[in-house]
């Protein structure tokens, strides 16, 4: 068990910073005071830079990282779209409703999201045997499937809960409860991935100490 939990702490490294350093770069310069615009250009270069650090140093795809570059993007791109103050605060949901299909889109292809992290933060020796596990047991790619469905459907009921709330919330609360909410949504499922991640490996770890005993 202790090296499926000292395995699931460069999963938790690599989670907080592809989908929380980004994001705390955006909110943190927003109550600053910075403009949206600049806000979001800023955090899309910090998940760009994180994403080709990655494909340099590690030589992978970091999956997570081109996913918040992309919604940071899909951001900068709505500010252009004027509307009253409730609609700006509503353009939130839609880059993370965005992150959210993305997410389930690729539970249903060979790579979710989830697992080209998990590959993105490994050793080649280990993202090997990630591959060997995946394609000989069918269980264990499942596992991140799962945990990927779960980021998907996680944000997308974060979207629209957000959108629920800017109606009936105060413009000004709103700014701040935002920043709160998706901080923190972010933060519980990148404590349960490692948590179950570290499960499932010591899962298969006591069965693969089994069958070899």
């Amino acid at each position: 068990m202790s090296g499926a939990n000292s395995d699931a702490k460069p999963l938790l490294t690599l989670l907080v910073w592809d989908a929380g350093f980004p994001l705390a770069v955006y909110y943190g310069m927003r109550l600053a005071g910075a403009d949206e615009r600049l806000a979001l250009l800023t955090g899309a270069i910090c998940a760009t830079a994180r994403l080709a650090f990655v494909a340099v140093l590690k030589r992978s795809f970091d999956g997570f990282a081109a996913l918040l570059a992309a919604v940071l993007g899909v951001g900068l791109l709505l500010t252009f779209i004027s509307g009253d103050e409730k609609f700006l605060l509503v353009k939130e949901s839609f880059s993370v409703a965005a992150a959210a299909v993305i997410l389930l889109v690729s539970c249903f292809t060979s790579k979710p999201l989830v697992l080209v992290v998990a590959r993105a933060g490994s050793s080649q020796a280990h993202r090997a045997e990630i591959d060997r596990l995946c394609a000989s047991i069918p269980q264990f790619r499942r596992a991140f499937v799962l945990m990927t469905a779960v980021w998907g459907v996680a944000l997308l009921v974060e979207a629209a809960l957000r959108v629920l709330l800017v109606y009936l919330v105060p413009a000004d609360v709103m700014v701040a409860l935002s920043l709160v909410m998706l901080l923190g949504v972010v933060a519980l499922l990148s404590v349960w991935t490692v948590w179950y991640s570290s499960r499932v490996q010591a899962r298969y770890e006591v069965g693969a100490a089994q069958a070899a005993g």
